[in-house]
């Protein structure tokens, strides 16, 4: 199957289940924290949501996009939601260009996600593309890392993508739902797509990273200081 009818199916699945998951929410008790764990209100226990949020608290975000806009560099980081490197490399890589390049206003970073590995990549990439509809596209998919399962293990959950939605601020639960089985949802990963394959990306994560100095571009769970010395160098 075509990763166009991945993500078609996937969105149709979506429309199917919207109604059932906000029944199942709107009867459920208000979330809590717990560490570094979060109780969505449908139950679902969502790790990460406390560090993700401390993380990216006060930087600006739009649609898939975390930093200042007028940054001097951007980094475009194409991504699978289950691929287990994009986690080891959300740890550290990302986090080192969050706390620096980026809080300092000299770079933004850009998810690109792409659903090369199967049926859970285009599940948990709607719910991200939901997620940036409302301006928080990277936290979105930095909190779903953290609860990352086994590839095409059917871990992408409608418990847990809701459970991720709801545990973060301001996101308006309803309108994600929506968001996510819309045609804009879908689209948006076409685009991703055609960027993904206009760049040459054959594997994630894949870094494209441009600014005054250039374009450079890294591959795999690069350690943090070679992806802040890469923008660094550009600038």
């Amino acid at each position: 199957m075509s990763r166009r009818a991945w993500l078609i199916s996937g969105a149709a699945l979506v429309a199917i289940v919207v109604v059932v998951v906000l029944i199942v929410v709107s009867v459920s008790g208000g979330g809590n924290s717990s560490g570094n764990s979060t109780t969505a209100p449908n139950g679902a226990t969502v790790a990460g949501a406390t560090e993700v949020l401390a993380l990216t608290k006060g930087i600006p975000q739009s649609g898939f996009e975390i930093g200042k806009a007028s940054a001097p560099v951007t980094v475009r980081e194409f991504i699978d939601p289950q691929c287990p490197v994009c986690k080891t490399a959300s740890v550290d890589a990302v986090r080192a260009l969050i706390k620096g390049p980026v809080r300092a206003g000299t770079a933004k970073l850009i998810i690109e996600p792409l659903t090369f590995i199967g049926s859970d990549s285009t599940t948990a990439a709607l719910g991200i593309a939901a997620a940036a509809h409302q301006n928080r596209g990277f936290v979105y998919s930095d909190i779903m890392y953290a609860n990352q399962g086994t590839e095409n293990s059917g871990w992408a959950t409608e418990d847990l993508l809701t459970g991720i939605a709801s545990s973060i601020p301001g996101v308006d639960l309803g309108a994600w739902q929506t968001a996510r089985g819309a045609k804009a949802a879908s689209d948006s990963l076409f685009a991703t797509q055609d960027a993904g394959t206009a760049a040459g990306v054959n594997a994630t994560p894949t870094f494209v990273i441009t600014g005054p100095g250039g374009t450079k571009t890294l591959n795999g769970a690069i350690p943090g200081v070679q992806l802040v010395a890469a923008v660094t160098s550009l600038r």
